[in-house]
């Protein structure tokens, strides 16, 4: 467990449970939705597993989540106690307050393909899809080797992630920086502007290109008016 504060002050005893490295992601992660530790493990990619192990056991600890043995396979699901759930709120607000005060541009760094994959497959608006199954590669040109491709299979219940072509034909293609990318789906960046400067490419049928605004989705923490949000800042 963390290493106590010694105050009885009710904020000195959340930090202990909370504020751990990595704690507040692994509970992100469980909070949209990730109950398996491998898709756990797919939203903080650079954690270990060994320390992905030890937050999860401190967690359980604290009565944030319960383990459950899968039923027929081998492995735990992890879910949220109501505990757990009640912090919903606090880590949309912290994400809400990191917006409005700390926004900056993405780090070649910060921009892991792998993990803005894994955040855009759960935005996708599959309600919204031109067509039945919709099958997108996507390709980040700066992104490094094992990185750069990834296949988007979307259908109207839900929208899987593919390290491998699924063997479907491919119906758009997305040549982008990972960067740009990135700033599109946290609201910082127009896609049309992207796709002007060609810091993104979507080739394929014209009436399918024209959609993918309609169906890509976005951050919970996205800029509602991106060329606003860019303005303001330029003039700041």
């Amino acid at each position: 467990m963390p290493e106590s504060y010694g105050q009885f002050c009710p904020v000195a005893q959340a930090a202990e449970v909370l504020t751990e490295r990595w704690t507040l992601l692994v509970l992100r992660e469980l909070l949209m939705g990730s109950t398996r530790f491998n898709e756990l493990q797919r939203g903080v990619p650079r954690m270990s597993s060994s320390l992905l192990s030890k937050r999860l056991r401190e967690m359980e600890r604290s009565g944030l989540l319960t383990r459950e043995p899968l039923q027929g396979e081998r492995g735990h699901a992890y879910r949220l106690t109501p505990a757990g759930e009640a912090l919903g709120p606090l880590v949309v607000s912290l994400g809400n307050w990191s917006r409005e005060w700390l926004t900056r541009e993405v780090s070649e760094e910060e921009a892991d393909p792998a993990l803005l994959m894994w955040d855009m497959r759960r935005s996708i608006r599959i309600d919204r899809l031109p067509k039945d199954q919709l099958v997108v590669f996507f390709r980040y040109r700066d992104a490094e080797e094992g990185k750069r491709a990834w296949w988007l299979v979307a259908e109207p219940t839900e929208a899987e992630l593919c390290f491998t072509d699924p063997g479907f034909g491919i119906d758009l293609q997305i040549d982008a920086e990972a960067r740009a990318m990135a700033e599109v789906w946290l609201g910082r960046l127009e896609l049309g502007a992207a796709m002007r400067s060609k810091r993104i490419r979507v080739s394929g049928p014209e009436d399918l290109v024209r959609s993918v605004p309609d169906w890509l989705g976005y951050s919970t923490f996205a800029f509602e008016d991106p060329a606003a949000e860019l303005a303001s800042r330029q003039a700041k």
